[in-house]
């Protein structure tokens, strides 16, 4: 039997996909293992592997506070992020979710956030907020909003930069969610309708079910990519004030190109990617379950 699965084997399809293979061995698959392969030495800045040190960077790298505060800012602006983003993408896919004239124009609109390029935003917000000068608070002291000027980019950081990065990440999730949504013919809402159906039953007997597994990859997304997330952060407050908004992705960058550590920066970057992995093996596996359930 074993023999007849390996004459059945076409070995001409798997040429097909082999330069796929290769662009993933070389973006992908070589530079995990050379990060693995650096996290077990001290490497000075310029990539010379110095002196062996096996497991050590991770004992000394659990070992600092700095480390650990890391990880729980990164969780809570990943978490935050998550809750941000998903709701109000929700909330806005349902408002574009109509047939309506111009609604091709408003749908555009909605995606002009996502078009902008962070380094632009970051930029010039950093001006926007400043505390004397930003045009921001001189809004809103002109309007008696607040009395004093707030510092934006001091106390208040952490959540300034997780709304301004949901404001740019928000239309994916729109996209993604506005999809499933139009998979749902009209005429199961008349029905529906015709039945009786409150809105609040239609939406979780009719819309959530159809479209909980993108609502679920569209979370996956969030978070991977909010967990992953530098740029907005290093554009806007580069970690600080002090170490306020330094997450696992900036304490890579300060490691390797402010401290010039790539060992410890290689460690850091191993822990984000075994955190990722774990989390996305638990993701496909709930949703592989979820399929054998639904067959």
């Amino acid at each position: 039997m074993f023999q007849g699965k390996i004459l059945k084997l076409n070995p001409v399809k798997y040429i097909y996909i082999l330069p796929l293979m290769l662009v993933l061995a070389v973006v992908y698959i070589y530079p995990i293992i050379r990060t693995a392969y650096f996290s077990l030495f001290i490497v000075p800045f310029g990539g010379a592997v110095g002196e062996f040190v096996g497991f050590g960077n991770y004992i000394t790298l659990f070992g600092k506070p700095d480390f650990w505060n890391g990880v729980r800012l990164n969780l809570i602006w990943a978490f935050s992020n998550l809750l941000l983003q998903l709701n109000v993408a929700f909330m806005i896919a349902s408002l574009v979710n109509r047939k309506m004239r111009g609604m091709h124009v408003v749908r555009t609109m909605v995606l002009l956030p996502w078009i902008i390029p962070t380094a632009a935003v970051g930029s010039v917000i950093r001006w926007v907020l400043l505390p004397n000068l930003g045009i921001a608070n001189e809004l809103l002291v002109r309007f008696r909003i607040v009395s004093d000027p707030v510092n934006f980019l001091g106390n208040h950081a952490m959540p300034t930069l997780i709304f301004l990065n949901s404001w740019m990440s928000i239309p994916i999730g729109v996209l993604l969610i506005l999809s499933a949504l139009q998979t749902i013919p009209s005429d199961v809402y008349e029905a529906a309708q015709v039945d009786g159906a409150s809105p609040f039953q239609i939406f979780f007997r009719i819309t959530f079910p159809i479209i909980s597994k993108m609502l679920w990859f569209t979370s996956f997304l969030i978070f991977v990519w909010a967990f992953n997330s530098f740029d907005m952060i290093w554009m806007v407050t580069q970690g600080g004030p002090g170490i306020a908004t330094q997450t696992l992705p900036v304490m890579v960058y300060r490691s390797a190109f402010r401290v010039m550590q790539l060992g410890m920066s290689s460690t850091i970057s191993m822990v984000i990617a075994t955190f990722l992995f774990i989390i996305g093996v638990l993701y496909f596996s709930i949703m592989g379950r979820g399929k054998k359930g639904d067959e």
